[in-house]
């Protein structure tokens, strides 16, 4: 689905630190990932280099086999990746519908219902909503591009622990019945323990930590093996 290939990426203001040194991992849709590290790390860069929105110093993002460079990164914004935010990035004037159709053309309230908003609340404006409704929102506003790719930097970050169960819960259905790549950039470790695959980025290394198997139960991976691991 999404392949890091040998990513690297540094700061212009700070060229002799490379915030990524040699990526490489394989994304797969069915799956949702957890992307976990300290503040700083680097895991907001690699969701913007994932997304298009910036490009490395060296290595390719390919998608499907396709390198994004022979695709295009406007191409690739509009047909494979939609973004989901910690402060939700909603249009504060608009309904929850006038929001989702931003998306996309996609039927915005069979979305919005399928999230959970219902109509009366479709007809407030999004600020009469909670934090847990308007994440929401702005969940049915990505799938609204009916991309196979969603990438979410801390979504649960300005919630509640249970609203944020209940995201998390989302998540893992677009993963598993929708068939999504869905990428969490995330703090919480709870959301973590939710995931099918838990990645650690440090010293710019990202690395697959475990991965959860059919079954249920988690194998932990191997130092020095897998595809999360970056040559070093």
């Amino acid at each position: 689905m999404l392949e890091l290939e040998n990513l690297s990426y540094y700061y212009q203001s700070q060229k002799d630190r490379l915030v990524l040194d040699g990526v490489s991992y394989r994304f797969d849709k069915g799956n949702l990932y957890a992307v976990l590290g300290a503040s700083g790390c680097g895991k907001t860069t690699l969701l913007s280099l994932m997304a298009g929105l910036d490009v490395p110093v060296s290595g390719r993002i390919l998608v499907d086999g396709e390198a994004l460079g022979r695709n295009g990164l406007n191409r690739h914004r509009r047909e494979n990746v939609s973004l989901i935010f910690q402060n939700y990035n909603l249009i504060d004037y608009l309904t929850p519908v006038e929001n989702v159709k931003l998306g996309g053309k996609a039927d915005a309230r069979a979305l919005l219902a399928q999230m959970g908003i219902d109509e009366a609340q479709q007809r407030r404006n999004v600020l009469q909503l909670s934090g847990g409704q308007q994440q929401r929102v702005a969940i049915a506003r990505a799938l609204a591009g009916r991309t196979p790719i969603l990438l979410a930097d801390e979504p649960t970050g300005n919630l509640d622990e249970d609203t944020a169960e209940e995201i998390t819960a989302v998540f893992r259905e677009l993963a598993h019945r929708w068939e999504k790549c869905v990428v969490v950039v995330t703090h919480s470790r709870e959301l973590a323990e939710q995931a099918d695959v838990v990645l650690r980025l440090r010293g710019g290394k990202l690395r697959e930590e475990k991965r959860k198997e059919e079954s249920g139960v988690w194998t932990e991976a191997v130092p020095g093996s897998g595809a999360g691991d970056s040559a070093e």
